[in-house]
């Protein structure tokens, strides 16, 4: 019995050693900027969050692209409004199973923060944004854009050159889910990757933005 006890403790210290150095991580790496926030620039985005999760808001149509000859609109129920598309990144599963925080499962969130697993792309046409607490405009160069597109296309798994979508899983009639490439782990979450997309047009955030606030923050 004592055998057990002391191999029970020893699990629960390093559990806590682990979640004490993840909590550094988290805190060291929103507390750190990169980048730089500029007000006067072509390209106008959004970055908005659920409180968990984030997305790049992005015109649908600009000199750099046209997002509709990328993500086709005939995927889409509903096309009256094309004025943005919102992509974000993360758990194929986590995406998938849990339209709603209601459905969420333990194994579910489990799987998605410590073992490497599959990923998907979300994508939401959209009318005319506005600036809210939980969505941020910022405004970026041409160049700067182009950047931040080469990172988003590279993050779609493609299939006959064309993005392959996961057929009947969007959550309404304006969203689908697609195929995307690399894993989602509790070191590489959905912020991350817009994390990612952020510093690719050299805007400001953290540097290693684990959660929304290491990125919304710097956003104001």
């Amino acid at each position: 019995m004592k055998s057990i006890y002391r191999y029970i403790k020893r699990a629960f210290e390093l559990f806590i050693g682990f979640l004490f150095i993840y909590l550094c991580i988290m805190l060291l790496g929103s507390s750190i900027s990169t980048g730089s926030i500029q007000t006067d620039e072509e390209i106008c985005i959004y970055v908005q969050s659920n409180g968990i999760h984030t997305d790049v808001c992005l015109p649908v149509v600009t000199n750099c692209i046209d997002w509709k000859t990328f993500i086709p609109t005939t995927d889409y129920k509903d096309q009256s409004e094309l004025e943005y598309i919102a992509i974000g990144w993360g758990d194929k599963g986590f995406f998938l199973d849990t339209p709603t925080w209601v459905e969420l499962k333990a194994s579910t969130a489990i799987n998605a923060a410590f073992f490497p697993s599959p990923t998907a792309m979300h994508v939401a046409y959209s009318g005319v944004l506005k600036r809210s607490e939980n969505r941020k405009k910022v405004t970026i160069s041409k160049m700067a854009y182009k950047r931040m597109i080469q990172y988003i296309k590279s993050s779609f798994k493609l299939k006959e050159n064309r993005v392959d979508i996961i057929p009947n899983k969007g959550y309404g009639n304006r969203d689908n889910f697609y195929e995307a490439k690399n894993s989602y782990h509790m070191f590489r979450t959905c912020n991350i990757w817009t994390n990612e997309a952020l510093k690719s047009a050299g805007v400001k955030t953290g540097i290693y933005a684990l959660f929304p606030d290491g990125i919304l923050k710097y956003l104001d």
